[in-house]
């Protein structure tokens, strides 16, 4: 590894350290958001933006080039990595399914409830909300995970995988300062999604199996139901664990087959 990619990627995690902790937290508390959730929301994007910024410095300062494979954005293994990500969060549903049981729906609807969001949910609201997490799994993987792994791909894996779980870890949620850091979280979308995207140098699945595991998410989509959110809720977290399960059967089908 050459000094300089040593200090770009430090430069890179420098400046998405100072944007999430204090760029933004400042631009947002000068905004008046004239409906929820609109802060978050716009959190975010001034997030993509300003990371997007960030690669480009630092692509630049290498001489490189600004392309979507830099951020794993192929057609190639994207059906892998949907299988490899969804089969490694099969616990996230099966805790959820498990929780249900044990203290009730009730009780998980409000874990899972999203502080901002009430009932009932406003087509202007759940079109944000849709488009929130998306632009958070958009942040948190392509940026914080796909493109230091293709930064660093000439790194060795013992250190750069951990290093990018770590420090993906202080990022996602801004844990110092919510307080908000659940062990569930680095583990599955931290360390083990920057497996797959090892294994099969695709975001996309990823994404796409971060938006399956997301139970806030899932609040709000079933909220849309009004009064029956209960069993909107229920049946669409079967419904996840049957999608993460069949991957997992996948994998090991393919895993075998070979």
């Amino acid at each position: 590894m050459s000094g300089k990619r040593v200090i770009s990627i430090a430069l890179f995690y420098l400046l998405a350290y100072l944007t999430a902790y204090i760029i933004n937290p400042l631009l947002i508390s000068n905004l008046e958001a004239p409906y929820i959730p609109l802060s978050p929301l716009l959190n975010h994007i001034f997030m993509l933006v300003e990371m997007s910024l960030i690669v480009y410095i630092v692509l630049k300062l290498n001489n490189k080039n600004y392309t979507v494979s830099t951020f794993g954005i192929r057609k190639r293994n994207l059906g892998n990595s949907f299988l490899w990500a969804a089969a490694f969060s099969t616990p996230i549903p099966l805790f959820w399914l498990i929780a249900i049981k044990v203290v009730g729906v009730n009780v998980m609807l409000t874990a899972a409830k999203p502080s901002w969001a009430n009932t009932p949910i406003s087509l202007q609201i759940f079109t944000s909300a849709i488009l929130l997490w998306i632009l958070a799994g958009v942040i948190a993987f392509i940026f914080w995970e796909a493109f230091p792994y293709e930064f660093m791909k000439d790194f060795s894996k013992k250190l750069s995988i951990p290093l990018i779980a770590a420090l993906w870890a202080g990022l996602y949620n801004t844990p110092l300062l919510t307080r908000k850091f659940d062990p569930f979280d680095v583990i599955f979308f931290g360390f083990l999604f920057t497996l797959v995207y090892h294994k099969t140098r695709n975001s996309i699945g990823i994404l796409i199996a971060y938006l399956l595991n997301e139970s806030s998410l899932w609040w709000i989509i079933s909220a849309v139901f009004g009064s029956n959110i209960k069993m909107a809720f229920t049946v669409s977290l079967t419904l996840r664990m049957l999608i993460c399960s069949i991957s997992v059967f996948l994998v090991i089908r393919i895993k075998v087959s070979k």
